[in-house]
């Protein structure tokens, strides 16, 4: 199977379209695939994001910086995911964020003008796809709700607990972070050290266990809303 089919079915913005139809989909919206070194810049603050694009590989960023000067990790997308759609959308022409490269990236541009502009297409999925884009949307302003009440709370262990609630839960208490604790740092708008000092009281004193990225809740009430 092709890279491009691969992704496609991943992607939720082309949920409930054949596969065999993908093709049809691309055309309409102008697929065209590019390639990134790690660290590169997709998009800089001040820029206009012209089109919107899927992650087919790799790992991007998307951050800003704070009044102070530091990079503020707003979220990380991986395979499938959509990137771009709100800013184009908006027809915005300062970007507020950065798109760069954590990886090595491959991304699948779009063109969202036969969707905004209602040119011709002879896709006969144009529908589906604006009604999926419209849903991404959704998920999207909902993700920013739940970093606005992350940051929202005083208390680092708050903070803590808000971003484990977001995540998949196994059986006995396992979980996976999904970034790294610099990372996590940023995202959760802290000193690192002083994120250390938090998860390290927080398995002294019985609430988890935590090796590298992985994370036993040892407390189950702490996760409890």
């Amino acid at each position: 199977m092709d890279p491009i089919t691969t992704v496609m079915r991943q992607c939720r913005l082309f949920d409930g379209i054949p596969e065999e139809k993908y093709q049809n989909v691309l055309a309409c919206l102008r697929g065209e695939t590019k390639s990134f070194r790690k660290d590169a810049i997709l998009l800089q603050i001040g820029e206009c994001q012209k089109r919107p694009g899927v992650v087919m590989d790799g790992t991007l960023r998307i951050s800003l910086y704070s009044e102070d000067g530091n990079l503020v990790t707003i979220e990380r997308l991986g395979r499938g995911q959509v990137f771009g759609e709100t800013l184009v959308c908006s027809m915005a022409e300062d970007s507020p964020i950065q798109i760069d490269a954590l990886t090595d990236v491959q991304v699948l541009y779009l063109d969202f003008d036969p969707l905004l502009l209602q040119q011709e297409c002879a896709c006969p999925h144009k529908a589906q796809v604006t009604a999926n884009l419209l849903r991404e949307m959704g998920r999207g302003a909902l993700f920013l709700n739940q970093k606005m009440r992350i940051l929202a709370q005083n208390r680092l262990r708050n903070r803590i607990k808000l971003y484990l609630q977001m995540l998949p839960v196994k059986p006995g208490g396992e979980l996976h972070l999904d970034m790294g604790r610099g990372e996590l740092a940023d995202y959760l708008c802290v000193d690192r050290s002083a994120l250390s000092r938090e998860l390290g009281r927080m398995q002294k004193e019985g609430i988890l266990a935590f090796q590298g990225q992985q994370v036993r809740i040892l407390d189950q009430s702490f996760l409890s809303v």
